[in-house]
């Protein structure tokens, strides 16, 4: 039924570190120039609920008990439904893309999971 799209970059040129992440950075942002224009109409929404929730759970840091809980499940979810409505745009990449996106899911998921245990850490540790 799908047929795999042609890879576009196949002459991708090794480079340092540096380098790379520039010329990354660069080719990101010429894509969502030229992409970013072009979304669906449940994207608006949430496009503007990551800052939303960025900024309710920097207020909800600052209460406790049940509320902070709340916030942050409710948060939980939030972002869960953000990535969950972007998923489907692996259909439209080919396997080596699919794999990458793939593989940056898993990194930013156990990025995520190590920061959480080095905030629980600091968190364990009172001023006297």
């Amino acid at each position: 039924m799908s047929s795999e799209l042609p890879d576009t970059n196949t002459e991708t040129q090794r480079m340092p570190f540096s380098a790379s992440f520039k010329e990354s950075f660069r080719y990101i942002r010429e894509s969502v120039k030229a992409e970013g224009n072009n979304i669906r109409k449940s994207d608006p929404i949430t496009i503007w609920l990551v800052p939303v929730v960025c900024i309710v759970l920097f207020f909800a840091a600052m209460v406790g008990g049940w509320i902070r809980f709340v916030v942050a499940l409710s948060a939980y979810f939030s972002v869960l439904i953000y990535i969950a409505a972007r998923v489907g745009i692996v259909r439209g990449m080919n396997h080596r893309q699919t794999n990458m996106v793939w593989h940056l899911l898993l990194a930013s998921f156990l990025a995520g999971v190590l920061f959480a245990f080095a905030v629980l850490e600091l968190l364990r540790f009172k001023a006297p």
